[in-house]
């Protein structure tokens, strides 16, 4: 909610150090609270849409996330793929999309646990890197950042 946010970035926001980046990914709804409330924390989106605008009822662009600040935004989340049907062509649409606009894409990529189990993690891991990277050039490659969410890991306490 709106409310954790703010709670969380007021209890967080001052105890960050400079020795690494910290930030902060919230619903759509608690994006700009989160902007407002921080002085030390990147806040990211949870998501964006592949297109500068257009008919996407309930679509968020990264027009929309700049104007309020957002400079961040998580794509390929593990939920994103097994709920909403994402490819790693989707993933890709939405990397040139926020890298066209001057942001910084923070790719997730990772094995179900019969890809772990069946010993292919590098092989799939790697082919969602280069499926997310691709026509992308290398000084937009370097401002982004490759996030490994090993889905098998997620909840299972394994």
């Amino acid at each position: 909610t709106i409310a954790d946010t703010k709670a969380f970035v007021e209890a967080v926001d001052a105890k960050v150090s400079d020795s690494a980046d910290w930030g902060i990914a919230t619903p759509y709804l608690a994006l700009q609270a989160a902007k407002e409330g921080t002085k030390n924390l990147l806040v990211a989106a949870e998501n964006c849409h592949f297109k500068d605008s257009g008919a996407y009822t309930g679509e968020v662009s990264v027009e929309m996330l700049k104007e309020i600040g957002v400079e961040w935004v998580i794509l390929g989340h593990s939920e994103r793929r097994q709920y909403f049907g994402e490819t790693d062509e989707t993933v890709n649409a939405k990397m040139l999309q926020v890298l066209k606009n001057d942001m910084t894409p923070i790719v997730c990529v990772g094995e179900t646990l019969e890809e772990y189990e069946a010993g292919t993690t590098k092989d799939v891991v790697k082919t969602q890197t280069v499926a997310a990277f691709k026509d992308v050039c290398p000084k937009c490659a370097s401002r982004s950042v490759i996030a490994y969410e090993p889905i098998w890991a997620i909840g299972t306490g394994k």
